[in-house]
């Protein structure tokens, strides 16, 4: 097996061969997914770290990675020795990424990237900081000409999810879009994000691990659909919907090839669309560059899609309350690991009816791991589990009616008092969000500061957002809204479906991070105009034995108590008779 000084080497070899003063590692697939397959992991193969976030510029001398607070441990990790140096964005330490290279480079430097795993929008900021110094970007796909294992980009079938789970057929869709087409003026619209081809098409598939979508493209004028998929994966009964909706089917590797004849037209293209798309499309089109409008009607749901996710949170409730009865009473007698603890969890799941897979990486953080917010836990070594201290597990599944995403504390043994404020603080945080109202308009970043104002009384703040969208039957995380403290131009509209998680995390001690589900419901109107409020969807315990009860308020208290007491009436006559008396103990009030 190479080492990573070894891989960067080859690489440094390949851009003296074209030239290339600077080459861009870029943490993405064709098509900017959260997860994709194998294939597309150039970061993780050129350096060796695998999060979920990072991106590489390497010189002739220099290989410098930047990424997110969420990731500080794991990159000390993974990147000491190995020749890459990292920072953490936003740190005072951090110089910002393009200045540094700007920095680094001559005068009519020239830096390649593969511009098919690029997004546009990075392409061009990137591209106007390097003008300062005349350094021009070229479409270099270097990566491919040094790794020679490369693995296979497996697909699989693709199939139909029926209207009754998605309440609108394809073809309302499709028409919906013409109708938005028609408004800006665009005479084609090039869908590039797979959830957003699995959402207008109501086609899913498992290409990509924990989420169900295939790869694909959609093209969409005024008269035709084509959807550019691999033919294989297509059986008869796939071909004939598509006929039925008329979707014209063509070959995923047709894509460039058709688009490349497009001439005169006015597109429409997301703004993190590859730059390949640009590439090919630019010199002989117009341009409309904005945020793809199917990520607005995909985030409002329908009502079909909400008793989805309704029916979906009874199962998971009674797949945790299995799981965490189980816990309780085989901590301390059992020999269990954060790795063999989830596998545990993946079989109560997997015991109810229509369960299809993890919506994501489950997160199993046993005492000082807890603070390592997307901490893997692995088999070999695997690390222990005693009665003592405390887990975070952060997990979510897929049903056929609708996805999941929970996070639940649990104390398993004693635990500080220190401890004991700090998860009464974060539960204040949450419930603070699940009680606010607020008027139509709000963006995300408004009801982040509301839920972390307690947090920040204490002095405590946590690195990660409050909350995400959520997909039906699609990708946990999902916008375009979100709950964070950057600004996303967003309003929260009716019947979006968002996570509330706030956290707090003590390096090499504890994480804390308590999540359910919500959607948003309009809860009246006054003279001030219509108000919203957020219909918790989650039906799990929330665990109160570390709660300090002094520090809640009343409000908080009965919302607390309510929300137990609302669990166990929905989950009881579901489960058996140990688990029914498990609920009592656990939702009984405080």
């Amino acid at each position: 097996i190479m080492t990573t000084k070894e891989k960067l080497s080859l690489l440094r070899n390949e851009m003296k061969a074209n030239g290339l003063d600077a080459f861009v590692v870029f943490n993405a697939d064709p098509h900017m997914s959260e997860y994709f397959t194998p294939y597309w992991e150039e970061r993780k193969w050129i350096t060796s770290f695998d999060s979920s976030a990072g991106y590489v510029f390497i010189t002739q001398d220099k290989a410098v990675l930047w990424t997110d607070g969420r990731y500080l441990v794991q990159a000390k990790n993974q990147l000491t020795g190995t020749g890459v140096d990292f920072y953490i964005e936003g740190t005072k330490d951090a110089p910002e990424s393009d200045q540094w290279l700007l920095d680094e480079l001559h005068q009519g430097a020239k830096v390649g990237c593969n511009a098919l795993c690029t997004p546009h929008n990075t392409w061009v900021l990137l591209s106007q900081t390097l003008k300062r110094k005349d350094i021009t970007i070229v479409d270099a796909p270097l990566i491919e000409k040094i790794w020679k294992e490369r693995p296979k980009d497996e697909r699989q079938t693709i199939y139909v999810r029926p209207e009754k789970y998605t309440g609108e057929s394809a073809t309302s869709k499709i028409a919906s879009l013409r109708k938005i087409m028609q408004k800006k003026g665009v005479t084609h619209f090039l869908v590039t994000a797979l959830d957003d081809v699995a959402w207008v098409t109501n086609l899913r598939g498992n290409d990509i691990v924990f989420n169900p979508v295939f790869l694909a493209y959609l093209s969409i004028t005024p008269e035709k659909a084509t959807l550019f998929a691999e033919l294989k994966q297509c059986d008869d009964s796939v071909k004939a919907y598509l006929k039925q909706h008329h979707i014209e089917l063509k070959d995923y590797h047709d894509f460039f090839k058709e688009i490349s004849h497009i001439n005169g037209e006015k597109i429409l293209l997301s703004p993190d669309a590859n730059q390949s798309i640009f590439n090919t499309v630019e010199p002989k089109n117009t341009i409309y560059t904005e945020v793809s409008p199917i990520q607005l009607l995909k985030a409002v749901k329908n009502e079909t899609e909400l008793e989805g996710f309704r029916k979906a949170m009874i199962k998971d409730g009674v797949a945790l309350t299995n799981f965490f009865c189980w816990l309780d009473k085989n901590i301390g007698k059992v020999e269990l690991t954060e790795y063999s603890l989830g596998k545990i969890l993946d079989k109560f799941r997997a015991e109810q009816e229509g369960f299809l897979g993890n919506s994501f990486a489950m997160i199993v953080g046993y005492l000082g791991n807890g603070a390592i917010v997307h901490h893997h836990a692995t088999e070999t070594p695997g690390v222990s589990v005693k009665a003592e201290g405390t887990i975070l597990i952060d997990s979510g599944a897929h049903y056929t009616e609708g996805t999941t995403d929970i996070t639940r504390i649990i104390p398993l043994g004693k635990f500080s008092d220190e401890f004991k404020k700090d998860y009464t603080l974060v539960m204040k945080a949450m419930i603070t969000l699940s009680n606010t109202l607020f008027p139509t308009g709000t963006r995300g970043v408004q009801l982040d500061a509301i839920t972390r104002a307690i947090l920040w009384r204490n002095m405590r703040d946590f690195g990660h957002g409050t909350g995400h969208g959520v997909g039906s039957y699609l990708c946990v995380h999902e916008g375009p809204q979100s709950l964070r403290k950057d600004l996303r131009d967003v309003a929260l509209l009716e019947h979006m479906v968002c996570s509330n998680e706030p956290g707090l995390y003590c390096e090499g001690r504890y994480g804390i991070r308590i999540e359910n589900l919500f959607v948003v419901q309009k809860k009246g109107t006054s003279e001030f105009g219509d108000f919203y409020g957020l219909e918790t969807l989650t039906i799990c315990p929330l665990d109160t034995r570390a709660i300090d009860v002094a520090l809640l308020t009343e409000e908080e208290r009965n919302w607390l108590n309510n929300y137990n007491k609302w669990v166990e009436e929905k989950i009881s006559p579901l489960v058996g008779e140990e688990q029914r008396a498990w609920l009592k103990e656990r939702c009984k009030a405080i």
